[in-house]
């Protein structure tokens, strides 16, 4: 191992290459492949009616999802990149400014030995306290890696975490799926691991992606929440004033959609035990792009999802999620005021309420909700 860190401090004097998981992996697992599938919505003179979906022409992303056991490698906490032998892993440079890249290196000032047993395991990204990426990433490589024996009998995992929240301790005590010890990740400080076992999931690639490993944490979890609510809820998710993407008068909308009989929820301000068990409830839920809809995936299969999306940032995200859950979700995009396409932008333009109720009332009469139809995938 001597030898392993010169080497690598040695190649940290040269600018980064890059390096493929499936070049350097000792062994590597298929945990799921995902086909592409075509977003198809009904009926058809929702198009016709003004519709201002932005995603009537989306395919999900295609993508085999993977466990790559690697040896002898530095991972740098704050990017959450690992390093081999100077050269970063490319599929871990998650959504990491090119800027950054270029100047990363193993330094020794800041490396420390992974002090856990066995092999050594990333579970989040580089925004840890996100609710969807938390969700999405980090809870199913733990669900997954936890269920595959063929993972389990290489050596104990043990799961490299942040800091934890308390809503995230409540999210693992609902999956049960830990199956190992945990490491709190120390800021600022890159790690040099023996062995570990990198899920592409961690970095985001199931993110448009029908994958059924990733929809099954959500039931996983509702498994172990008593059911306490009569189902034929209509939700409004309020983003109350956060910072990304605020919405300067989302309160005159939360306001109205409250007056029309909708029950307005901070979900952040909830047990998650209590999340799900509204939301498994919810008959109809509303809400603009961002974390707290992320709990649609604890929907039961036809509920109605109405997203409205920001023009300066129209992700598909949460219609992946609605396809791998069988709900009927519809979208419009809504001019926001804002300068370029940054996910972090606030509506410098206040939302049309008047344009969200007319579009709520259509899609909640009879006969006018959309439906999404995945083409047999999950």
């Amino acid at each position: 191992m001597v030898f392993s860190l010169l080497r690598h401090l040695r190649r940290s004097r040269r600018p980064p290459g890059r390096v493929r998981l499936a070049d350097i992996a000792e062994s590597s697992v298929l945990l799921e492949s995902c086909p592409a599938r075509a977003a198809r919505f009904a009926p058809a003179d929702a198009r016709r009616n003004g519709a201002t979906n932005p995603f009537l022409d989306w395919v999900s992303t295609p993508v085999g999802l993977t466990a790559h056991v690697l040896r002898d490698v530095v991972y740098d906490v704050d990017s959450r990149v690992l390093i081999k032998d100077g050269d970063l892993v490319a599929e871990t440079c998650y959504l990491q400014p090119p800027e950054l890249l270029a100047a990363l290196r193993v330094d020794r000032a800041r490396l420390i030995r992974h002090a856990g047993p066995g092999m050594a395991v990333p579970c989040s990204d580089h925004w840890p306290g996100n609710y969807y990426h938390w969700m999405m990433h980090a809870l199913p490589v733990m669900a997954a890696l936890s269920d595959r024996p063929e993972i389990r009998r290489r050596g104990r995992l043990s799961w490299l975490l942040p800091d934890l929240l308390p809503w995230q301790r409540q999210t693992l005590d609902l999956l049960g799926a830990d199956g190992g010890g945990r490491q709190v990740l120390a800021a600022g400080r890159q790690y040099r691991l023996d062995r570990v076992v990198y899920c592409n999931i961690v970095a985001g690639a199931a993110d448009f992606a029908l994958s059924r490993l990733c929809q099954s944490v959500f039931p996983r979890m509702a498994a172990r929440v008593p059911v306490t609510r009569r189902r034929g809820l209509r939700l409004y998710v309020d983003r109350g004033g956060a910072g990304n993407r605020a919405i300067p008068n989302e309160g005159l909308l939360a306001a109205a959609l409250a007056a029309e009989g909708f029950c307005v929820v901070r979900p952040e301000r909830m047990p998650v035990a209590e999340q799900i068990d509204l939301f498994r409830a919810a008959a109809m839920v509303v809400g603009p792009l961002g974390a707290g809809m992320t709990n649609i995936g604890f929907c039961r299969p036809g509920t109605l999802v109405y997203e409205l999306v920001p023009d300066h940032h129209a992700n598909p995200c949460f219609l992946a999620m609605a396809m791998r859950g069988h709900l009927n979700y519809w979208a419009d995009l809504y001019p926001t005021g804002a300068t370029g396409q940054d996910h972090v932008a606030r509506w410098e333009a206040g939302i049309d309420v008047a344009r969200v109720l007319r579009r709520v009332s259509g899609l909640w009469s009879c006969g006018t909700r959309p439906v999404l139809v995945s083409d047999g995938a999950a």
